[in-house]
């Protein structure tokens, strides 16, 4: 009796070691600590599907150039499945030893919010408040973030940020914050010609 005991144990010990040894599927793979669980665009929905075949198409915006910043429009859908959806991709280059890429996705429906938002921000100045400096940020679904703040006595400059955990900056003038929203005009543009 006491052996059948011991090969009983043994046996579920043996079989539940195994089960408990397995790697879990993408369903419960979790993702870094600073991000979100959940997708916050319909851009990021998309891609981070599983099993599933995901078509993107993309044009680059290269009429303007402003170093360190790209704005591609993208557009992403499920084959075999009527999720679509259109935006941008923003994406910053930060230089160094080792650059690095850092991106933010944009749906299409932010675009307009967007371009008035860089339209209010362009206009602030040390007027906007009644203490030395001052600062007007922002921020997109996707985690696209622009700011202005007084840089010198005369001198206003523009920050733009994207990632949540491995955030990269690029600091611009107001001037080319105008050849940003320039191309994020054109890839509004370039999308509407898809609808």
């Amino acid at each position: 009796m006491y052996l059948r005991t011991i090969l009983f144990s043994a046996l579920v010990l043996f079989c539940t070691s195994t089960a408990l040894a397995q790697r879990p599927g993408p369903e419960f793979w979790r993702k870094v600590g600073c991000e979100p669980l959940e997708p916050r665009t319909k851009l990021e929905a998309i891609e981070d599907r599983h099993s599933t075949v995901v078509v993107k198409g993309f044009t680059r915006i290269t009429t303007v150039d402003v170093r360190g910043v790209r704005i591609d429009a993208i557009e992403m859908r499920e084959l075999g499945n009527a999720a679509r959806a259109k935006g941008l991709v923003v994406v910053l280059r930060e230089g160094g030893e080792r650059p690095d890429d850092n991106r933010a996705f944009v749906d299409y429906e932010e675009i307009d919010p967007l371009l008035n938002a860089i339209d209010a921000i362009a206009r602030v100045d040390e007027t906007a408040t009644k203490l030395t400096g001052f600062e007007a940020r922002y921020k997109t679904q996707g985690d696209l973030e622009i700011g202005v703040f007084r840089q010198t006595t005369r001198g206003t400059a523009v920050i733009l940020t994207t990632g949540i955990c491995d955030r990269a900056t690029a600091t611009l003038s107001l001037d080319d914050l105008a050849k940003v929203r320039a191309m994020i005009q054109e890839a509004k543009a370039r999308l509407d010609e898809i609808r």
